[in-house]
């Protein structure tokens, strides 16, 4: 049984760090979502209004 306990909070850890680091890459994403579209917007306004 002590097995089986040290197993489950290895588990519990690795699913813990594993939030935090999809939390992080959604952060990331973004924000790189928010600059690529203020790019192509840039990109749009050179194209058709310059």
């Amino acid at each position: 049984m002590q097995s089986n306990e040290q197993l489950t909070r290895l588990l519990e850890a690795s699913y813990a760090k594993l939030s935090e680091i999809n939390t992080n890459m959604l952060k990331v994403f973004w924000i790189v979502a928010v600059f690529a579209l203020l790019y192509f917007g840039l990109m749009l306004y050179m194209l058709f209004f310059r």
